[in-house]
């Protein structure tokens, strides 16, 4: 396990794109909190049992910047699968090594609309 929270969080999303919350469970705080949409949870296992059930097969993770400091980590990423097209912030908050909580903010992307992350 690295101690760089930018591949901590790098390393969870990576696992969490690939669906496999087993390797992904001892990198969250059992209490760990998600603010996004649609989790809202306050557990990892209530957090782990709604990611489940969303359709990762197709989903494609393109991190254009992660930035850092202290115990935040804030990642740009767009995000996309068939019918889907967004532009996400998430902020993460760390503590004692593991991911304890995060916020997200979403922007749909409208089909041929400018990049909102081209000069990241």
């Amino acid at each position: 396990m690295t101690t760089d929270p930018k591949e901590h969080v790098l390393t969870c999303l990576k696992l969490y794109g690939a669906g496999d919350f087993e390797a992904l469970a001892p990198l969250v705080r059992d209490d760990y909190r998600d603010h996004g949409l649609p989790f809202q949870t306050a557990t990892r296992g209530d957090w782990i049992e709604v990611s489940r059930k969303l359709p990762f097969a197709d989903l494609r993770i393109d991190i254009r910047r992660v930035v850092a400091e202290g115990d935040y980590v804030t990642l740009f990423s767009r995000r996309t699968r068939p019918g889907l097209d967004i532009a996400v912030t998430d902020l993460f908050r760390l503590q004692d090594g593991l991911i304890a909580e995060r916020w997200e903010v979403v922007q749909h992307l409208p089909a041929d609309s400018p990049d909102p992350l081209a000069t990241l």
